[in-house]
């Protein structure tokens, strides 16, 4: 990103980013400054964070900036996005300054591990956040009391952004392995449910190539008493066995190709064994990917079905060739997000089996204080050759035990929010914060 302004302004910006580099951290001395004491001249900062960010941590430790709940009214507006890496997260804040600080822009990145805790991880975020304030927060009262230390390079620093490790330089290779086991028992006099599930992942990702293979199992039991005294037991099961290779070809294109193997007694399949490749290319560098995306692919398979009881097409087993294509947008921006994607999909044999699904959504401030956000999911259904030629009994139905013969399916939300007051959003107090004392069941 092209960061504009005075030399002195471009040179604290970059001094922010080499010393998170070599471990240093910028820190207030012992008689730190807060926004109460500061008043309206402390750095003005609005903190666009959804996921990821613990905002009572955040002030806690950054107590000199006022923090304002509406970007038109800030200095400073930091936008946070996050993915998922290879072994974690990825976090890229974008400091867009604004006012006086209009063209000092920047950008910086944190990566967590899996294998981080949620403290851990709030003190790495949190620590970047304070790196990127320093060039905006010394040009107020409360730049004086800033200081430079060093961190004790026999610590464990938090990752700012990747140092080029090397294969040669990791024992594990870039591989991350992710397993589960997890059981839920719910009971009571008339009705209990016992949900069992476990899963095991491994997965390396480099710039090059990402290749993954995974297995999950999950069965869930459901027992009920009726006012009658009649019973009924419920048990549904599903697992599955996947792998998959992606190999990057520039900025721009991506192939891959996978297997799965899977089995779930809500869509009436035995046994399923599936082979499919893929090719997409997105209009943007993908560098750029946590800002905007406009992505085209195209996917073909071959596909083994195995069924549980024959179908509506009096079929046991079969062998089915298909093919599908997609579109996918995204973009996060000062403003809000939009996000949308259009697919459709259809079988080779027969071009009257197929499904086209259009989703869309938008998150829009339209004026200060006024959020609006808009969300809708759009399909056309054709392909369901699984469906048992039986039917479903209406505790099928009640349960959600099977899939239900549909040609359509939609689903529209809309959501507004208006928030007026003090533009200022300082304070933290936490008491009686989870005793919920207000409700009564």
């Amino acid at each position: 990103m092209k960061v504009r302004g005075t030399r002195v302004l471009f040179v604290l910006a970059h001094l922010a980013v080499i010393t998170g580099f070599l471990g240093i951290t910028i820190t207030a001395n012992s008689e730190e400054p807060v926004a109460n004491e500061l008043g309206a001249a402390a750095l003005r900062v609005f903190l666009d964070c959804e996921r990821g960010c613990d905002m009572t941590f955040i002030r806690g430790e950054i107590p000199y900036i006022n923090y304002i709940r509406d970007r038109l009214d800030a200095q400073v507006h930091v936008m946070v996005t996050r993915e998922r890496s290879g072994s974690g997260r990825e976090y890229t804040l974008l400091f867009y300054g604004l006012e006086t600080f209009s063209g000092l822009d920047q950008r910086l990145r944190y990566y967590g591990s899996d294998t981080d805790t949620d403290d851990e991880r709030r003190r790495g975020l949190t620590r970047v956040l304070k790196l990127g304030l320093v060039p905006y927060v010394m040009q107020t009262p409360a730049g004086s009391s800033l200081k430079v230390s060093y961190a004790d390079t026999s610590r464990e620093v938090p990752r700012l952004t990747s140092l080029g490790v090397q294969p040669a330089d990791d024992p594990w290779n870039y591989w991350v392995f992710r397993s589960e086991v997890r059981g839920q028992v719910d009971r009571q006099d008339r009705r209990d449910e016992t949900d069992v599930r476990g899963s095991f992942y491994a997965s390396r990702t480099t710039e090059n190539w990402r290749l993954g293979m995974g297995t999950s199992h999950s069965r869930m039991e459901r027992n009920f008493e009726f006012d009658s005294g009649d019973t009924l037991r419920d048990v549904s099961r599903r697992s599955s066995l996947s792998g998959w290779g992606i190999k990057s070809l520039g900025e721009h294109w991506g192939v891959g190709l996978g297997a799965r193997r899977e089995q779930s007694s809500y869509r009436n399949l035995d046994r399923v064994a599936r082979v499919a490749g893929a090719v997409e290319y997105n209009l943007y560098p993908y560098s750029q990917y946590a800002e905007r995306s406009l992505t085209f692919g195209y996917y073909t398979g071959v596909t083994r079905l195995n069924y549980e009881t024959q179908t509506i097409f009096g079929e046991l087993e079969e062998s089915r060739a298909d093919q599908g294509l997609f579109i996918e947008y995204d973009l996060e921006q000062r403003w809000g997000d939009i996000g949308a994607d259009i697919k459709a999909s259809h079988f080779l044999d027969d071009m009257d089996l197929y499904r086209i699904s259009i989703k869309g959504d938008i998150d829009y401030r339209i004026v200060r204080g006024l959020d609006i956000n808009f969300w809708a999911e759009a399909s056309r259904v054709r392909d369901q050759i699984y469906l048992a030629a039986g039917g479903t009994t209406d505790e099928e139905v009640l349960l959600g035990r099977r899939a239900l013969d549909t040609e359509f399916e939609t689903k529209v939300g809309l959501s507004l929010k208006y928030t007026f007051g003090s533009i200022y959003n300082n304070a933290v107090n936490n008491r009686l914060s989870g005793s919920s004392f207000t409700r009564l069941f």
